[in-house]
């Protein structure tokens, strides 16, 4: 059964002059771990937001559990979990004061929020400055505030852009295993990184948006398959060689003069 289902989407920008999105069509099933990947400007983060009801497709349909959903729709939202790009947050609360807001605009029982924020705190470690702004927060500590804002309403669809941004590797291996067991338990994850290997140790499906376009899409065990096939027995082919083929083919030679 799919989960999301983006048909035909096109989204310009600059009165038309700026194609982020050109006629994609992508399917995510339910219950997959599905990593979304490609180049600066490729229109992964409007893909995103289009999801979130952030920004408007100029044509084209999106569906979730087989009813479309449109930027007026806001009920299917309550089942979604979003990392943005940017994300959102109220500087001047502290963090344990907006994940309390998040929880009460998901109408969670006061206890369920007050025993799930208290655990959120302890597990992204941030006790020590759960009771102080958000604002002076590192880029890491904002990070696993949107986290844990993220998923506090157990959603069943979670949407990450980027979400290991400014994580210490520690932090990012104990969230990495979080996710796995969500998935594991039947929460349907997208995700965008530019860390190749991120999305081959998490994903059971991948797809390359490049120049507003889906041109790779395969699950990541028949992915696996074909490039053992394909590779040599020196060195064993991997996700990015199927990004740089696939991405660089029109792209000119680059050198600079001096090296």
């Amino acid at each position: 059964m799919r989960c999301i289902e983006f048909i035909n989407l096109h989204k310009t920008y600059r009165r038309g002059d700026v194609k982020a999105l050109d006629g994609v069509h992508l399917r995510i099933d339910r219950g997959s771990f599905f990593g979304l990947i490609g180049p600066n400007g490729a229109g992964k983060t409007t893909l995103i937001e289009l999801l979130a009801g952030l920004k408007r497709q100029n044509t084209g349909q999106v569906f979730f559990f087989d009813r479309e959903i449109t930027p007026e729709s806001f009920a299917h939202r309550r089942r979604m979990g979003f990392v943005l790009d940017q994300p959102l947050y109220f500087d001047r609360l502290t963090c344990r004061e907006f994940l309390r807001f998040v929880g009460v605009m998901y109408d969670l029982p006061k206890a369920d929020v007050n025993n799930r924020v208290d655990e959120l705190i302890r597990f992204f470690d941030l006790t020590e400055a759960a009771d102080r702004f958000i604002e002076t927060y590192s880029k890491g500590m904002k990070q696993k505030v949107s986290l844990a804002a993220a998923i506090l309403h157990e959603p069943v669809l979670l949407v990450l852009d980027e979400p290991f941004d400014g994580i210490d590797a520690a932090s990012a291996e104990e969230i990495r295993q979080l996710l796995l067991r969500m998935n594991g338990k039947g929460v349907t994850i997208l995700i965008t990184s530019h860390v190749l290997e991120l999305i081959e140790s998490l994903c059971t499906e991948c797809a390359i948006l490049h120049r507003g376009r889906i041109v790779f899409q395969s699950r990541m065990d028949e992915l696996e398959m074909q490039l053992q096939r394909s590779g040599d027995n020196e060195r064993r082919t991997s996700l990015r060689d199927v990004f740089l083929r696939v991405t660089s083919a029109d792209r000119p030679h680059k050198s600079l003069s001096w090296l």
